[in-house]
């Protein structure tokens, strides 16, 4: 296993417009959440579960 891979995650490099990180951040603030990283998984899997439901 590469020093990039666990067991259960994987390491994906991703770059955001500065304009959105601003944004996430405040809404971190606003929902009261310090983990950037738990922030953007969760986005993304409502994101995917929302795709996965216009397929059906």
């Amino acid at each position: 296993m590469d020093k990039m891979t666990n067991s259960k995650t994987r390491r994906k490099h991703i770059r955001f417009p500065h304009l959105l990180i601003d944004q996430i951040e405040e809404s971190m603030k606003s929902e009261n959440i310090q983990n950037f990283s738990a922030w953007v998984v969760e986005a993304c899997r409502l994101k995917a579960r929302e795709a996965g439901n216009r397929k059906k």
